[in-house]
């Protein structure tokens, strides 16, 4: 076990040093950040001077040694936008309200879609299977925007008991949390259902069944533990895919200060430092879900070899 956390630790510090590559190549070889600081009609000289005071007149090779070097320090260089702080301080402040966005709206996905999928799956064709598949691809269906401006109409501007964006308490918190976790919630409903007709339709369950085993106990120490791989493979999914981004939609529309909104505040006020700290920190989030997803998968099947 211990082997094996250590040799996917690894894999995900070439995946994050293969980011940091990419990064370094977008805003340095590919583009010119000196063009996004100073003025259309700046004069060459004044270019000169701030590609030199920015380190840019150096060879490439010299610069991602800097890189390289500064980042091992823990300096991941200073805001274009806002002048004076540094891109990590800046990230600091807003990656956590992206963590209790994307913890909150993860926990009431997966928390409602295990027993709602389980239900739908003991009586597969019935009326609340059948329900349940219904709303689940209508959920899938609607764009993640679309829900959240229906949310904000339906609960904050008709009924008024919910705040329409910011942060702030708990009521801030509810709409935005609901919005992102609907779609989830209605892919995971569907896999929890698939998983357990699949595992109440085996043999060792009928078997189980024979012998005279409880119902209860059929289906939660058996069936739904054996099921447990595929709904944890697919919520380590959704939450590696929150954190990559896709909880920039919400976090606009409900005027959310986290991760997604700076992204989208970076790349609108061409701050490409920013913009390269918030890609290295969201892929060092996704590695680590991965590895966590990976160490789970043994706790729940000791069967699985992490080879």
């Amino acid at each position: 076990m211990t082997g094996f956390v250590v040799r996917r630790v690894a894999q995900g510090l070439f995946v994050v040093f293969a980011a940091t590559v990419v990064v370094f190549l977008l805003t340095r070889a590919f583009t010119d950040p000196v063009d996004f600081v100073l003025p259309l009609e700046a004069t060459a000289e004044e270019r000169a001077a701030r590609e030199a005071e920015l380190g840019f007149d150096r060879p490439l090779l010299v610069q991602f040694g800097d890189y390289m070097s500064d980042l091992a320090r823990g300096d991941f260089g200073e805001s274009l936008w806002q002048p004076g702080r540094s891109t990590i301080d800046i990230v600091g402040q807003t990656l956590p309200k992206t963590l209790l966005l994307v913890g909150s709206g993860m926990f009431l996905a997966i928390g409602l879609a295990i027993p709602l999928g389980m239900f739908a799956a003991l009586r597969p064709g019935g009326l609340l299977d059948r329900v349940l598949v219904t709303v689940s691809l209508v959920g899938l269906s609607m764009p993640q925007f679309f829900v959240g401006l229906l949310l904000i109409i339906v609960f904050a501007v008709n009924f008024g008991i919910l705040p329409v964006g910011g942060f702030g308490g708990l009521r801030h918190l509810v709409l935005p949390a609901v919005a992102l976790a609907l779609p989830a919630l209605g892919r995971l409903t569907m896999v929890v259902r698939s998983a357990m007709i699949d595992e109440l339709n085996s043999q060792y369950v009928r078997a189980a069944r024979a012998k005279g085993m409880r119902q209860r106990n059929v289906v939660a120490k058996h069936a739904l533990r054996n099921a447990g791989v595929q709904v944890v493979t697919l919520s380590g999914w959704e939450i590696a895919r929150a954190l990559a981004g896709f909880t920039v939609v919400v976090e606009k529309v409900f005027a959310w200060p986290g991760f997604g909104f700076f992204a989208l505040e970076a790349i609108s006020r061409r701050d490409l430092f920013l913009l390269s700290t918030i890609v290295l920190v969201a892929s060092v989030l996704v590695v680590a879900v991965n590895v966590l997803i990976d160490i789970v998968y043994k706790w729940i099947d000791p069967r699985i070899k992490l080879s």
